[in-house]
């Protein structure tokens, strides 16, 4: 029960992350949206179980994050503040980052990218694994955020796995 209070926001964060890995590497095509009925349960079903194992690396790579920030006495929330301010001209004037700070952040940025290589890997791993197509997967993910039918069929689907 507790995967489905968290699935749909987990989902949205989860298309994120998916889709940096579906792009790297390959040349974005424009794909007609899926329509609801020509996804199988079989298909949602593997959706979800990818989606499922995926959280898993996730949750894991951020315990490590976290982990290596605490050895550097930097909490998550600043780290964040600070990559953000870096990647967003208009918010760097207005974040101070300290010597030590930048030190911390030249130290773990090579680890980090490492670690998302890693988990883009697996990820893909665990696509191929379920017997998905990059594309046919990006194509079920699209339905899931864009069509509400889609979206409850996979809800119900990973209410009914967690409680397996």
């Amino acid at each position: 029960m507790k995967f489905f209070k968290h699935s749909v926001a987990f989902v949205f964060s989860f298309f994120i992350v998916v889709s940096a890995v579906l792009a790297q590497g390959q040349q974005m095509q424009m794909q007609q949206q899926s329509q609801p009925d020509s996804i199988s349960d079989a298909e949602l079903q593997k959706f979800v179980n990818v989606t499922q194992e995926v959280q898993k690396i996730q949750q894991k790579s951020q315990q490590k994050v976290q982990d290596m920030l605490s050895e550097k006495e930097m909490n998550m929330q600043r780290f964040q503040t600070i990559m953000m301010s870096k990647r967003n001209p208009k918010m760097a004037d207005s974040v101070n980052v300290t010597e030590q700070e930048q030190k911390t952040i030249k130290e773990i940025q090579p680890k980090l990218m490492k670690m998302q290589q890693d988990s883009r890997k697996k990820m893909m791993g665990i696509m191929k694994d379920e017997g998905l197509q990059p594309k046919r997967f990006q194509a079920i993910m699209r339905a899931v955020q864009s069509n509400p039918q889609v979206m409850k069929r996979f809800q119900n689907i990973a209410q009914d796995t967690a409680q397996k």
